[in-house]
């Protein structure tokens, strides 16, 4: 996926009254609290603090390439180093990228000007005390310089083309490679390595490379060829073996696909699937990488690491239809009996999915979300869709996760992620326990649970998707008694921030609505000894 340009301003707490038509009644500190409603005739969220209990990993809120204003306002656990550029970065210049096909393949460095970016990226994240997933180039091609007029495809007027066109399946023109770039090997990648040993950092997951399924469309310049099943696998496992040598405690992660037709396919078509016995492509992947693990007793795969982009409303689009899809193809993530609405036209249920062909294939094999993004995030659909996939992968218990790339700064979706990372401003971040929370009407209003560990507060996040008027709902709690007065964070449609409420009522059953377009955080503090 592509860098993009952002602009970073910080995201303050917005701390106003709101009304629920249960009474605002006044406190002693400077804030409003309401009363719950009692209303017979609602929309049942059933929580039990008994079921469907499993730690949250906080390793789900991650983003990619998150700068300081990012890490400080969400607080985000996470800090992924990838994309397509990174499959050219050259780490011994320290700020050359090469674009590939998303900009005439030309050489950049994307406005840093810096000694090393990488360095950079790793002791911000390390200050910070985030985990890093580092990118690392195993295509055999890397930038030689960071000068925007070096290209693969320059034209006579001194400017750069695309090469006709070309890609693996067009080869209109080939390029010589060396035009703008030099060549990498495993070598190169475990002296960068032994770099960031050198230099002290610490690197938890190390992926090797970006969607090396696309290479011959990406990066057509220097892999005019489209990847089969072979490569992909010996190109990982050569590298994989070089990570493992060089740092032997991080994570490795891969094949970092995307998506869903190239978790069953290769680029080089038909063809290549039955020169492999037919097999679709992860399984196959999964099967030869254990079978070489095994033999050799050493592991090359700790995380299954894909990327994630729903059809049809990774955009910026939110008229009705758009819009309407995108609240409800989170169900794509979870649900076995949604059938995706694009030209895939089956369920796709990924989440559950991936960790049953991991228990088939590799049992053991962690799974990663490396790169997921539901588009519109600069408003409040895509705030909402945000909301609810976050929801989703501490409930179907992942591994880790980041956003590509970031939402912008103080948008709703910012602000959406912030109701999980930092809620309060102050640090604190939706519960670390999952426990179970079931509408009666998810499509209307999904709703995740979790207790936080260090204070036996009950965390409910409820997203209503309702446009038009509020959603009136009865919360069941078993397992749980809280005190009378909670604590409410909101994200309201056409409203700037996070409202913050102190609420009374709560109780082991309570009626309470939800404004149209909005996002609902109940903090539920338990009475003495219901921890």
């Amino acid at each position: 996926m592509k860098f993009r340009n952002h602009f970073w301003i910080l995201l303050g707490l917005v701390l106003v009254a709101c009304g629920q038509g249960g009474g605002v009644l006044p406190t002693t500190n400077g804030e409003t609290a309401v009363s719950f409603n009692t209303n017979d005739n609602l929309l049942t969220i059933h929580i039990d603090t008994s079921q469907n209990v499993h730690p949250i990993s906080p390793l789900i809120y991650g983003l990619s390439g998150a700068t300081t204003e990012y890490i400080d306002g969400l607080q985000p656990t996470l800090n992924s180093w990838g994309g397509n550029p990174s499959t050219r970065y050259n780490w011994e210049h320290g700020r050359a990228w090469n674009a590939g096909s998303d900009w005439f393949f030309r050489n950049g460095n994307y406005g840093f000007q810096g000694e090393s970016a990488s360095d950079e990226f790793l002791a911000q994240a390390q200050a910070a005390n985030m985990a890093v997933r580092l990118a690392v180039p195993t295509l055999g091609w890397v930038a030689k310089n960071d000068d925007n007029n070096t290209c693969s495809f320059p034209l006579a007027n001194g400017d750069c083309g695309n090469g006709n066109n070309s890609n693996c399946d067009s080869p209109n023109e080939v390029a010589d490679p060396n035009r703008a770039n030099v060549p990498s090997t495993p070598d190169t990648v475990r002296a960068w390595l032994r770099h960031i040993n050198q230099q002290g950092f610490n690197v938890r997951f190390v992926a090797t490379d970006n969607e090396p399924e696309l290479w011959g469309y990406t990066h057509y310049d220097v892999h005019p060829d489209c990847t089969t099943y072979a490569e992909i696998l010996q190109t990982f496992l050569t590298y994989a073996t070089a990570v493992r040598a060089e740092m032997p405690n991080a994570e490795i992660t891969g094949p970092t696909t995307c998506c869903w037709w190239y978790y069953w396919n290769s680029a080089a078509g038909e063809a290549d699937k039955k020169a492999n016995g037919g097999q679709d492509f992860l399984p196959w992947f999964l099967d030869q990488v254990r079978q070489h693990d095994e033999a050799n007793g050493s592991r090359t795969l700790d995380v299954l690491d894909i990327h994630y982009y729903p059809e049809g409303v990774y955009n910026n689009n939110i008229e009705p239809q758009t819009a309407a899809l995108r609240l409800r193809s989170t169900r794509s993530l979870w649900d076995p009996n949604y059938a995706d609405e694009s030209w895939i036209d089956e369920p796709i249920y990924l989440l559950p999915r991936m960790k049953q062909l991991l228990a088939d294939h590799y049992p053991g094999t962690k799974l990663g979300l490396s790169e997921w993004n539901w588009g519109a995030d600069d408003t409040m659909n895509g705030a909402l869709a945000i909301a609810d996939v976050l929801g989703i992968l501490g409930r179907e218990d992942i591994y880790f996760a980041a956003y590509w790339r970031v939402p912008p700064l103080d948008s709703p979706g910012y602000t959406a992620f912030k109701l999980y990372t930092n809620f309060d401003g102050q640090g604190n971040r939706f519960g670390d326990t999952s426990v179970l929370a079931l509408a009666e009407d998810g499509d209307k209003v999904s709703s995740y649970a979790a207790i936080d560990s260090a204070t036996g507060n009950l965390h409910v996040m409820l997203v209503n998707k309702g446009l038009e008027g509020e959603m009136a709902v009865q919360i069941d709690l078993n397992n749980f008694t809280p005190q009378p007065q909670a604590t409410q964070y909101r994200l309201a449609n056409g409203v700037p921030g996070v409202e913050l409420t102190a609420v009374d009522g709560a109780a082991a059953s309570f009626a309470t609505s939800l404004p149209p377009y909005s996002i609902t955080l109940l903090v539920l503090q338990p009475v003495t000894g219901n921890q």
